[in-house]
């Protein structure tokens, strides 16, 4: 609508300042690489149950 002016998004959030490799605690390395492993699994777990619907007969 002329005249309106358009709403302001939320704050923004912070950024991030990207750490080196070598000077992330022990404890974060291990929960990225959960976190990564978690996701892989789960993707899997889609794509065999979309192949499995896909290949079900009938109803």
């Amino acid at each position: 609508m002329p005249g309106r002016r358009a709403r302001r998004s939320a704050q923004p959030s912070p950024a991030r300042v990207p750490a080196e490799a070598g000077t992330r605690d022990p404890e974060v390395e291990c929960a990225i690489q959960l976190r990564r492993i978690g996701d892989k699994l789960n993707f899997r777990q889609k794509l065999v149950n979309l192949i499995s619907k896909l290949l079900r007969s009938g109803t």
